[in-house]
Formats: structure tokens, C-alpha cells, sequence
């Protein structure tokens, strides 16, 4: 029970960060490009301090150690926001998402409207 609520807490805090980091983003906020980067940057920093990410594991190391559906998807959204911001545009981000995802889609049968529309707009990007 008590996991339960800590894991509820958790996510109630990525989504309102994501919520933040997609207004910085889309231009809602008025922010310059250091300060996305920087929010950015906390996003990538949460996932390592709490979950021990580096950003090098493969698909199944990743599963294993952010083993919920949910968080997955967010660490696929800050992937491709990262790709969106960054100068260099690396697809690799955008590979590396859309295989976060795809596995999201075989390992949960229950449709996400969310889901299906970040697959699509990292197709698209992908497609560019």
C-alpha cells in the first residue's frame, strides 16, 4: 500500500513536470533555450538519481530498471523533447523512443490515445 502511494506520488510529479516542460517547449512559457535545456536536463536527472538511468542501456536493461509502463512513456517523451530542442538532432533519441514505445504498445494491450499519438509524431519526425 504504502509503494502504492510512494509510485502515485511519483507519478503525479513526472506528469506535472512533463506538463511544464511541454508548455517551455511548445511556447506556452516564455523561456530561452538554456532554461529548456536546463528543465530538460532535471527531467534526465530525475530518471538517474531515482532509477539509475544513464542513458546507454539497452531496451530490456531499461525495462528492468524503470519497470512501469507509465514512466516508460515519459522518459520516451523527454527523449523526443530532448531531440526537438537540442541543436544536434540526434535520431538516435527518436530510435530509441519509438522502441520505448513500441514495447509500451506489445507489453499493454489497453489503447492510449496519448501513446498512439507520441508513436505517430515520432514516425513523423523520423520521417523529416
Amino acid at each position: 500500500m504504502l509503494q502504492q502511494r510512494k509510485k502515485d506520488y511519483l507519478q503525479r510529479l513526472i506528469d506535472e513536470f512533463f506538463k511544464k516542460l511541454q508548455q517551455v517547449v511548445s511556447g506556452d512559457a516564455q523561456l530561452g533555450d538554456a532554461e529548456r535545456q536546463s528543465l530538460l536536463q532535471e527531467c534526465f536527472v530525475f530518471f538517474s538519481e531515482n532509477f539509475d538511468v544513464s542513458g546507454s542501456e539497452n531496451l530490456p536493461m531499461l525495462v528492468e530498471k524503470i519497470s512501469d509502463g507509465e514512466l516508460l512513456e515519459q522518459y520516451a517523451k523527454a527523449l523526443m523533447l530532448r531531440y526537438d530542442i537540442s541543436e544536434q538532432k540526434d535520431r538516435g533519441d527518436l530510435y530509441r523512443a519509438l522502441e520505448i514505445v513500441e514495447y509500451i504498445q506489445d507489453a499493454d494491450k489497453t489503447y492510449s490515445w496519448d501513446r498512439v499519438v507520441l508513436r505517430e509524431d515520432l514516425l513523423h519526425r523520423l520521417g523529416e
